[in-house]
């Protein structure tokens, strides 16, 4: 059997939200348990700044923002476990169970209390041909250059929703390897709602500035950006080589061999489903999100900080660590409610209205509720066990009547993914097709392990 260890307070991800909640209950004495994907602190957003490879030139001063906490983080008492994957999670009467793989093997955790800090990943979002190799998304593309500076050897195509389409670009730009073409396909319905919104576009004056620049330089350095496309597809036998694209009703056809995609991103949904707590469809996200207090709890003893929760940002992650960490020493009577209320309050306070602003960007990068309609029968919706929209649509008129009967049916979500990729389109597939609202139809039932893992590290054990 492999040794069980204890902790206090442990910390699943060192992104933005895990570092600053690490960081402030490091402050008040308590040396937190942090379990990392990573082999370095940062998450996704902050990947690889302790030591960058690519200067703010090429990043942007938004990048390099998050070194005083990287740094903070490195410098604190604090049991930061690099490269740790939180396979399950058990609830407990006296707190959680944790099964972890590390590179020295298993390990088995008992935690008093629990800070979920596992951001957010890239929304799944299928269309003709996002399967062949040559395709992949925009935010694997930003990892190779934060982490390695390594940009395409050829002008790639952007396509997609979101503001990472417009910052990858802008920093191909910058590096010197400019997109051939950029294809923005949020539907041009939500940059007139900006003229029915003037107090969200006030509050996201911010964005929308940072935006209009990346994209006045695109067109400054004759790149083409093409607004308000609205059907895509990739086309090759053995690998991409033409991306076919319709705009303004007229479909084109441009040679490539490199399509980058991005359609947003979505919280990271394994760990908090698998331990069956309640979700809702946020109509303004499009995602399902988590149910947490103010304070961010999930029960008396669970926190969901960052992009987990709900997609904020960096800077919102790193005030909702600080939130969930102050809730956690109240809960320790380490400090006291009211000693801790006027740094609640403040937090508090910044972290509605950034949340406001970002409803800009839910409004401009809103994605087409009939995308998944429009898309040839053969598009595969589970690209793990390649299964396809038209066999959907019959397991569905056969009587799956929701995404767990439709997963036995047709092995959706059953692949290497777990569902992180066909969830969400099963979802809406089945709550169109029946006509209930998302919230009715939920999503897949998950189980560990929630990461992949062989059986000789199930059956590896450690002494020490």
């Amino acid at each position: 059997m492999t040794e069980l260890r204890r902790a206090d307070v442990a910390i699943v991800g060192a992104g933005p939200a895990g570092m600053a909640a690490a960081v402030r209950l490091a402050e008040a004495g308590l040396r937190p348990v942090v379990f990392d994907l990573n082999a370095t602190p940062g998450g996704q957003v902050y990947r690889q700044l302790g030591d960058p490879q690519v200067d703010a030139v090429v990043m942007g001063e938004d990048y390099l923002r998050g070194r005083t906490l990287v740094e903070t983080f490195t410098r604190a008492d604090i049991d930061y476990r690099p490269l740790s994957r939180v396979w399950w999670l058990g609830r407990e009467s006296t707190g959680y169970a944790l099964g972890v793989i590390t590179q020295q093997g298993a390990q088995s955790w008992h935690v008093d209390r629990l800070i979920l800090a596992s951001g957010a990943m890239e929304r799944g979002w299928p269309f003709s041909g996002w399967q062949l190799p040559g395709v992949m998304t925009a935010g694997a593309a930003q990892i190779l250059l934060k982490q390695g500076a390594l940009v395409p050897c050829t002008s790639a195509v952007l396509a997609g929703s979101g503001p990472l389409l417009y910052l990858l670009a802008w920093q191909y730009l910058r590096a010197g390897q400019p997109p051939a073409l950029v294809l923005d396909l949020a539907p041009e319905s939500g940059y007139r709602a900006l003229l029915r919104q003037p107090l969200n576009a006030w509050r996201g004056r911010g964005y929308l500035l940072k935006g209009l620049r990346m994209v006045a330089a695109l067109r400054r350095a004759g790149i083409p950006v093409l607004q308000g496309v609205d059907g895509l597809q990739a086309e090759g036998e053995n690998a991409v080589e033409r991306v076919r694209y319709r705009h303004r009703g007229s479909w084109k056809t441009l040679p490539a061999s490199l399509l980058l995609t991005h359609f947003g991103v979505v919280p990271e949904p394994q760990l908090a489903r698998s331990l069956n707590l309640p979700h809702g469809w946020e109509t303004g996200q499009q995602s399902f999100l988590p149910s947490r207090s103010e304070t961010l709890a999930a029960d008396e003893r669970l926190w969901i900080a960052g992009d987990g929760g709900g997609i904020g940002g960096a800077l919102n992650a790193e005030r909702e660590g600080c939130l969930a960490a102050l809730d956690v020493l109240a809960s320790l009577d380490i400090e006291t409610p009211d000693a801790l209320g006027w740094e609640r309050q403040a937090l508090q306070h910044a972290r509605h209205r950034d949340l406001e602003a970002r409803r800009l960007l839910e409004t401009l990068f809103r994605l087409p509720v009939d995308w998944l309609d429009l898309q040839p029968e053969d598009t595969l919706i589970c690209r793990c066990e390649s299964v396809s929209r038209g066999e959907v649509e019959h397991a569905i008129a056969q009587g799956a009547a929701g995404p767990n009967q439709l997963k036995a049916f047709t092995r959706c979500g059953m692949g290497p993914c777990q569902g992180r990729q066909c969830g969400e389109s099963i979802a809406r597939l089945l709550a169109r097709r029946t006509s209930q609202p998302l919230d009715t139809i939920g999503y897949y039932h998950i189980r560990p392990p929630v990461h992949s893992v062989t059986l000789g590290e199930l059956a590896s054990q450690q002494d020490t």
